[in-house]
């Protein structure tokens, strides 16, 4: 009998019973995700963080093992030991392609974390080794649900959906790191609800509250936590300095650089093992290396964000052309350069999702109904977007009064 029983803030125990599953984290892509944090840059925000994508991991398959274990009792689901297998190595390697600083990596360099999970399933040759033990077409499967192809339909759902094990791990493990008590809801009473039937997912309608409980607790998480605006200025400030660093080297200036990082910032072809030496370490590494740049801008970026300078968020409506120009000018006045040191973010606040991703309701009587029409409260949560402007402080607190002023009657003009 084999078993593996790992200690964790948020479920007391994760338990590991099948060899194969434990084969899997000990590889070095899942190994990897220890030096990527679950939350990027809001430790800059939230002190305590600092927790990383491999807890959520093992997290995620935790979450994944106790529900298939009330779905087998409650109705016979999953039948076979394969498609448990399919189910918690889905779970546990979701993950896998994220890079240092996650979504912010993403978003400046193109490099889409769900395009190299699907890749390094299938390449990584220390992780096909172990999911060929199942079969040769299990690595293929495992990317199948995970680009949602539709053939594992159940397993899809519990995978990504609006109620899934994703989303139920790191949204109780953000909760207890960030220290804050809305993200929190009743994950045992949240299984119980589920049931499967002819491969697919449904929540029983008398857990209807349950479910509005960590519905709510996911839109305060994203108001609160994801989408606060030092998080997102810290973001914004790390986009800056890639995006600085990319456009010196694309003009031929040479700059340190390590070499894990060199191929996605010139834009070359990135193998598998290549991106895998990839994480947060590398990134910070950098980010000292460019504190001392030639490149005043470079360095000044960098510089901020490694002592948290972080640029001053300010929420307000979306600036107009006029007005944009205008804070742009005041920028390149008081020495800053205007494409780096201003930026406008419009941050979207997810709500309920019905068309193509609803939750839906069965009764006793195996009748069915969207979430949305039963619950007055579910269609309050509608998505919306906040707009915020992120410039250095020096422009709001000039020692140049005139200037300054003319900065806070441009920022604040429709607050």
């Amino acid at each position: 009998m084999f078993e593996k029983v790992l200690k964790d803030p948020v479920h007391d125990e994760i338990l590991f019973d099948d060899p194969l599953l434990w084969a899997l984290v000990n590889t070095p892509a899942v190994q990897r995700l220890r030096r990527i944090r679950q939350l990027g840059t809001s430790y800059m925000t939230y002190h305590g963080a600092e927790h990383t994508r491999f807890a959520h991991s093992l997290g995620a398959y935790e979450t994944m093992r106790r529900v298939l274990v009330h779905l087998e009792r409650e109705c016979g689901w999953p039948s076979d030991p394969r498609t448990r297998r399919l189910a918690l190595a889905a779970a546990l390697l979701h993950d896998l392609g994220h890079g240092p600083f996650s979504h912010t990596f993403e978003s400046i360099l193109g490099v889409h974390h769900e395009r190299w999970t699907h890749r390094i399933m299938l390449e990584d040759d220390a992780l096909r080794q172990v999911l060929d033990t199942v079969d040769s077409d299990f690595a293929k499967d495992l990317v199948s649900i995970l680009q949602k192809d539709g053939r594992f339909l159940a397993i899809e759902a519990l995978v990504s959906s609006q109620l899934d094990v994703d989303r139920m791990d790191y949204m109780l493990r953000d909760a207890l790191s960030t220290g804050v008590s809305y993200g929190r809801f009743e994950l045992a009473r949240l299984i119980r609800s589920l049931t499967v039937q002819d491969e697919r997912v449904y929540v029983k309608r008398q857990s209807l509250h349950t479910v509005e409980q960590y519905l709510l607790a996911r839109y305060f998480m994203y108001v609160q936590v994801y989408l606060h605006p030092v998080t997102v200025g810290s973001d914004v400030l790390v986009e800056n300095i890639l995006r600085r660093a990319k456009h010196l080297l694309a003009d031929g200036v040479a700059i340190e650089i390590p070499e894990a990082l060199l191929p996605v910032l010139t834009g070359s072809e990135v193998s598998v093992a290549s991106y895998l030496r990839l994480d947060e370490s590398v990134l910070l590494y950098a980010f000292h290396q460019w504190s001392t740049s030639s490149d005043q801008i470079l360095s000044d970026l960098a510089d901020r964000f490694l002592t948290r300078r972080l640029f001053a968020p300010i929420v307000r409506d979306g600036a107009s052309v006029s007005e944009w120009a205008a804070l742009r000018t005041m920028a390149k006045a008081m020495g800053f350069s205007p494409d780096y040191y201003v930026t406008e973010r419009v941050s979207t606040i997810p709500g309920y999702e019905v068309l193509g991703q609803g939750l839906t309701l069965l009764n006793d009587f195996g009748e069915c109904s969207d979430l949305s029409q039963v619950s007055k409260l579910i269609r309050t949560l509608v998505p919306s977007q906040e707009h915020r402007l992120f410039l250095p402080k020096e422009m709001l607190e000039s020692d140049n009064e005139p200037l300054s002023n003319r900065v806070h009657s441009i920022v604040f003009s429709r607050l």
